[in-house]
């Protein structure tokens, strides 16, 4: 899957969590270099449908990248407060859920 953020095309490379839940990377198409750790890890566990993204600071503008890409589902599933900031958690689209599936095969 690929991905345009903040000017950069970039490649989506999905992988996990210690625990399980899904985790995102977006990586320079020409370069191969990490352009941005699009989701976060929080206290909940989440299992293979949602992800949680980090949407503040550098990643400013990550949900509706990742919309736009067809990579997560344009409604909220809900928020976790951390701290000084919230990460809101999204679901996988279908062609995200199959491609996280194709690169690190099924999680249960």
């Amino acid at each position: 899957m690929n991905i345009n953020f903040n000017g950069y095309d970039c490649k989506v490379v999905f992988g996990r969590y210690g625990n399980g839940n899904t985790a995102i990377q977006l990586m320079g198409k020409v370069d191969n270099q990490l352009v941005a750790v699009a989701s976060v890890n929080g206290e909940s566990i989440i299992g293979s449908e949602l992800v949680g993204i980090k949407n503040w600071s550098e990643n400013e503008g990550m949900v509706n990248a990742l919309i736009s890409a067809n990579i997560i589902e344009a409604e909220l599933a809900f928020i976790e407060p951390t701290g000084f900031v919230a990460i809101e958690y999204y679901p996988l689209t279908e062609e995200a859920k199959q491609a996280r599936e194709d690169a690190l095969g099924a999680i249960s």
